[in-house]
C-alpha cells in the first residue's frame, strides 16, 4: 500500500499514519475507492475494496449495528446464507422493473386526454342535434315546395354533417388516446405496487441474511472483542463503545483494501495493521 500526499510526499507500508498531514477520514476513504488522485490530490495505491468494506471503512463508524458489521464480515469472507438465492432473484427482478411512469407529466397527459374527449363528445352531441334539426327543416321546406329554402338548408346540412364526421373522428381518436394512457397508468400502478412488495421482501431477506451471518460469527466476534479488551488500551473517544466492536469486526474480516482509523486505540498504525491483520491508514 502506498499513499501519495498533495505535496508529493509518499508513504509506503501496511500501516500508514497520516494524522500529522491534516487529511480527513472521508478524503482517505474516497482515495481508497478511487484509482486516481481525488480532488484534494491525495492518492492511495491499494487493492480495490471488496464486499463489506463500505460498512467498516472507517473506525469507529458514524453508527454501529452488530448485525450489519457482522454481515459485512461474513460477506468479506465469502460466507453465504440460506436466503441468498432469493435475494438474488428479488434484486434481479427489481433491476428489471422500469421506473414509474406515473409522473406529473403522465398525470397531466391523462387529464388533458380526458378533457379532450369530453370536449369532442360535447361537440359531437351538439352537431348531431343540429343535423337532426336541419333534416327536419329540409323535409318541411320540401313538403312546402320551397325549393330556395330547401337548397339553403341542404347546403348548411352538408357543411354540418362534414363537421360532425370530423368531430366524430376526433372523438374516436380521443377515446383511443385516453384508453392507451389509462392502460399505461394501470401498468405504472401495478409496477409501483410490485416494486413496493419486492422492496419489502428484499428488506426482510436482507435482515434474515444479516441475522444468519451474525449468529454464525457471534462466537468468533465475542472472542475478538475480549482479546482487544485485554490489550488494556485507554480509548479517549466519545464513541468508545463503538471502537472495540468495530475493530473486532475488522480483525475478523478479510480485507485487502485498508481501513481508516480515527480512534487512538493502538500505539501506531503499524501495530494496528499487525493486530488487525488488515492494511491500516490512521488519520
Amino acid at each position: 500500500m502506498k499513499a501519495r500526499l498533495p505535496d508529493g510526499t509518499t508513504i509506503q507500508g501496511r500501516g500508514i499514519d497520516l494524522s500529522v498531514f491534516g487529511v480527513d477520514a472521508d478524503g482517505v476513504v474516497d482515495a481508497i475507492r478511487c484509482s486516481t488522485a481525488d480532488q484534494r490530490g491525495l492518492h492511495v495505491d491499494c487493492p480495490d475494496p471488496g464486499p463489506g468494506h463500505d460498512r467498516l471503512a472507517v473506525v469507529p463508524p458514524p453508527s454501529f449495528s452488530r448485525s450489519h458489521v457482522l454481515a459485512a464480515v461474513g460477506r468479506s469472507r465469502g460466507l453465504t446464507t440460506p436466503v441468498d438465492d432469493e435475494l438474488d432473484r428479488i434484486e434481479t427482478r427489481l433491476a428489471d422493473i422500469e421506473s414509474d411512469t406515473d409522473t406529473d407529466e403522465s398525470l397531466e397527459a391523462l387529464r388533458a386526454a380526458r378533457r379532450r374527449l369530453a370536449t369532442a363528445g360535447a361537440d359531437e352531441d351538439r352537431l348531431r342535434e343540429q343535423v337532426a334539426t336541419l333534416r327536419g327543416q329540409l323535409n318541411a321546406h320540401r313538403d312546402a315546395d320551397d325549393e330556395d329554402a330547401a337548397a339553403a338548408v341542404k347546403a348548411e346540412l352538408v357543411e354540418t354533417t362534414t363537421k360532425l364526421s370530423e368531430v366524430s373522428t376526433e372523438r374516436i381518436a380521443a377515446e383511443q388516446r385516453l384508453s392507451t394512457l389509462e392502460q399505461d397508468a394501470r401498468r405504472s400502478r401495478d409496477t409501483r405496487e410490485e416494486r413496493l412488495r419486492l422492496q419489502d421482501a428484499l428488506d426482510n431477506r436482507r435482515r434474515e441474511a444479516r441475522q444468519y451471518l451474525a449468529d454464525t460469527l457471534e462466537a468468533e466476534f465475542e472472542s475478538a472483542v475480549r482479546e482487544l479488551h485485554k490489550r488494556g488500551a485507554d480509548v479517549a473517544d466519545s464513541r468508545a463503545e463503538h471502537v472495540v466492536p468495530t475493530l473486532a469486526a475488522v480483525k475478523l474480516a478479510d480485507f485487502c483494501a485498508p481501513v481508516v482509523l480515527t480512534a487512538r486505540f493502538f500505539s501506531d498504525a503499524s501495530t494496528a495493521a499487525q493486530v488487525l491483520d488488515t492494511p491500516v491508514i490512521r488519520v
